[in-house]
């Protein structure tokens, strides 16, 4: 590729109707750092984008709701525009081009179909086009895969709900068998939550309560957004800080609540295609 990055119209979607499922397909072959969707017609929003899920191989690797998605672009900085949403996979906040590029998505590397699958609900005469921001494949000149090349970025959604105040233990994946690398914690929550504590093999890896956790991530240029408490392993935008929970014997998420509550927390991870 004679260019270091493209963009480009992605494949049209189907059936964009006011309220179903629009499908399209991503042709697989470049790094896919961004999938951007432009959303038009008469009236058509984030908001009424209940779900999106992205699949490789059958295999969802992105999922959460458009205000949701559009929340974690908002929180690590970036620009966001009502017209507009972003499906990451290069974080372009990161510190250096390494750190940034750790998990954009190459799509040569055993992808055989990669499909995005958009609900929409309530909208009046919706369209959405799919524009694709991509780069060569992950390789040295010597056409090898760089070591951190089959790593994607993904989002995974994990519900939760809490029927008193107090401190509920969410589950999450780790060990040599299912663990993975994750790099943010998003809580998404009604308002209840308060702190969190997460520990790693006994060990206190993180611990706040909402006020020190919006000051450092000010500090840091983050963006904290209302009703989601995130907890930041990479906020110095160091990939080498991401929590590896692969060598974990015990991970426990122990966010803290004032009263009963409920959400949804997004979890960020660095992972292989076939484990998570």
């Amino acid at each position: 590729m004679s260019v270091g990055k493209i963009q480009r119209y992605g494949l049209p979607f189907s059936n964009v109707v006011p309220t179903g499922p629009a499908t399209n397909q991503v042709t697989p072959g470049r790094t896919l750092e961004v999938l951007r969707l432009r959303l038009g017609g008469t009236t058509l929003t984030k908001a009424m984008i209940p779900s999106l899920k992205l699949k490789a191989n059958g295999k969802v690797i992105i999922e959460g709701s458009g205000a949701q998605l559009d929340a974690i672009n908002a929180y690590r900085g970036e620009a966001t525009n009502a017209a507009f949403l972003d499906v990451q996979f290069a974080d372009y906040v990161m510190l250096s081009e390494l750190d940034r590029m750790v998990g954009a998505f190459d799509t040569s590397l055993g992808i055989g179909n990669i499909t995005t699958e958009v609900n929409i609900a309530g909208a009046t005469a919706p369209t959405l086009t799919p524009i694709l921001v991509e780069s060569a494949q992950q390789k040295d000149k010597t056409g090898v895969a760089a070591p951190f090349a089959p790593l994607i970025s993904k989002i995974l959604s994990y519900p939760f709900s809490v029927a008193t105040g107090g401190k509920l233990p969410v589950n999450l994946p780790f060990g040599a068998q299912s663990g993975s690398v994750i790099k943010r914690m998003h809580f998404f929550h009604t308002g209840t939550m308060t702190g969190i504590e997460v520990k790693e093999d006994g060990l206190v890896v993180h611990e706040s309560v909402t006020a020190e956790n919006t000051f450092d991530q000010q500090k840091a240029g983050r963006v904290p957004q209302a009703n989601c408490y995130t907890v930041d392993f990479v906020l110095d935008g160091n990939i080498k800080k991401a929590l590896d929970t692969r060598t974990a014997r015990s991970l426990e998420v122990l966010p803290t609540f004032s009263a009963a509550g409920s959400g949804t927390v997004l979890v960020e991870y660095l992972d292989p295609l076939g484990n998570l």
